[in-house]
Order: C-alpha cells, then sequence, then structure tokens
C-alpha cells in the first residue's frame, strides 16, 4: 500500500513539474507583432480636391472629395452609344448608381435642395385645386427630402456635338427615367455642373453650340424614391426642341430615347 501511495505521490509531483515547465515556456515566448501596416494601407481612401466620381473605377472603391463627402462605386454600367438628332449626336458613356457618406450638415440641406418635386411639377400634379403660387411653392418645398448618413445618387456621363456648320440652341438630356419609373428633370435636380451643364440648361440661358462645338457632361440625380436602388433596367431620356441659333427656328422637335439594360 505504502508503494503504491509512493508511486502516487512521484507520477504527481512529475505532472506538476512537467506543467510548472510548460507554463514557463508559455509565458516567456518571444511577444510577435503583426505587421497591421498593409491592412491599414488597404483602408486608407484616397482623397481628392475635384469631382471624386471621376476617380472611381471599380465597383467598392472609395474616394473622399473634399468639403463634400465620400463616395463609394455601387453600380457602372458602360453604355458608349451614339443618338442622332440632326446635326446633334449624343454619346452616353456611362450610368453609375454612386453612395454618398459622411457628409456635413451643409452638403445634406445643399443636396436635398435637388431633390422632390420642382414647382412647375407641383403645379401640374395639383392643377385642379385652384392652390396660389404660395401653396404650389410650399408643396414643392415640402416634398424635398432629409438627407440621411448614407445617400446615393445616379451619375451618367456624355458627350454632345454640333457636326453642322451653324450656331444652334440645344440641351441633350432634359428629362431622365430610370427603371420606368423614377423621373427627373435635369435642369432643376442634376446638382454636377460640368461643362455642358454650367452652360445653361434652361433655354432663356443656354449659350448656343458653336460650329463643329463639342462638349462633355456628367450629371448627378440624388435618389430621392426611398428605395434602396441597386440595379438599373432601364434609362430614357427627352431631349429639348433643336433650335437655329440665330433666327431661334425649329430645326427638330424634342425626342426620347430608351436604353433596356434588363436582357
Amino acid at each position: 500500500m505504502f508503494k503504491k501511495l509512493y508511486s502516487a505521490w512521484i507520477l504527481g509531483g512529475l505532472l506538476l513539474i512537467l506543467v510548472g515547465i510548460l507554463i514557463y515556456f508559455l509565458n516567456n515566448q518571444p511577444e510577435v507583432i503583426k505587421d497591421e501596416s498593409h491592412k491599414k494601407a488597404d483602408k486608407k481612401i484616397l482623397e481628392v480636391n475635384d469631382y471624386g466620381g471621376e476617380h472611381l473605377q471599380t465597383v467598392g472603391q472609395k474616394v473622399h472629395q473634399k468639403n463634400f463627402s465620400t463616395l463609394k462605386l455601387v453600380k457602372n454600367i458602360p453604355v458608349n452609344k451614339n443618338y442622332k438628332m440632326s446635326s446633334m449626336i449624343i454619346t452616353i458613356k456611362d450610368i453609375r448608381i454612386i453612395e454618398l457618406s459622411d457628409m456635413d450638415d451643409d452638403t445634406k440641406e445643399s443636396l436635398s435642395a435637388y431633390t422632390g418635386l420642382t414647382f412647375e411639377e407641383a403645379a401640374k400634379r395639383h392643377y385642379k385645386e385652384n392652390l396660389s403660387m404660395e401653396e404650389i411653392g410650399e408643396i414643392a418645398e415640402f416634398s424635398k427630402i432629409e438627407i440621411d448618413k448614407k445617400i446615393t445618387y445616379f451619375e451618367i456621363t456624355y458627350s454632345v456635338q454640333n457636326t453642322s456648320s451653324k450656331e444652334v440652341q440645344f440641351f441633350s438630356l432634359q428629362d431622365c427615367t430610370f427603371n420606368d419609373d423614377l423621373t427627373y428633370s435635369v435642369p432643376d435636380n442634376n446638382f454636377i455642373f460640368s461643362d455642358d451643364t454650367f452652360m445653361g440648361t434652361k433655354s432663356v440661358s443656354r449659350i448656343d453650340y458653336k460650329p463643329n462645338e463639342k462638349r462633355e457632361g456628367i450629371i448627378g440625380l440624388i435618389n430621392d424614391s426611398g428605395d434602396v436602388i441597386k440595379q438599373i433596367t432601364s434609362f430614357s431620356f427627352t431631349t429639348d426642341d433643336l433650335l437655329d441659333g440665330d433666327t431661334h427656328e425649329l430645326i427638330e422637335k424634342a425626342k426620347t430615347f430608351k436604353l433596356d439594360f434588363s436582357k
């Protein structure tokens, strides 16, 4: 019996020694410092002063536009199609969905102004109600959405060229509709002013196209539908009337062109 107890004590002692040695080595292993620099580099977002959308190349990519927002490319549809209207050639290059985040209150308020109904749209919807100008203005104002932490917008890049030898008055994308449902008045809802749109989207202020002049354009339209839209199944746009730049005579009436992306 004493031999058994003695043997058990020896075994127990050996186990204690082994456990002690194991704990010692575990506690005294050299510290391994993980190099996280590559991860931080991956997470670093490019910061730019100009329009951030021009720097987005791949879906999921982000860029921060100073004093504006962080932009993320959600959807990209290369189009590269030409549409002809008399002497004018309209080239739709790309249609994209871009997400905005990290906006300050001033940016949110500024973007909100480009959402909702225009005065003209509100008047058309309520023309039977004999409302005053002030009441119609209030309806248009109340239709504007409050920008939250994140919002998406549709971006259209395009070009327009006057191939004739005379000056003409024209605006290529007067109205745009996405997915056969969401319609915008470009002169009122576009918040990006580029070469083409900066020169006047309203017929009363539009700068005529000179002979053989070509302009590049970018249009930005806030998704104010209240729905999360990640796919574009169709896109249509209606032009303005094409007028002679000198006589203002009608050359060709407005046209509507449609692109189907559902196939």
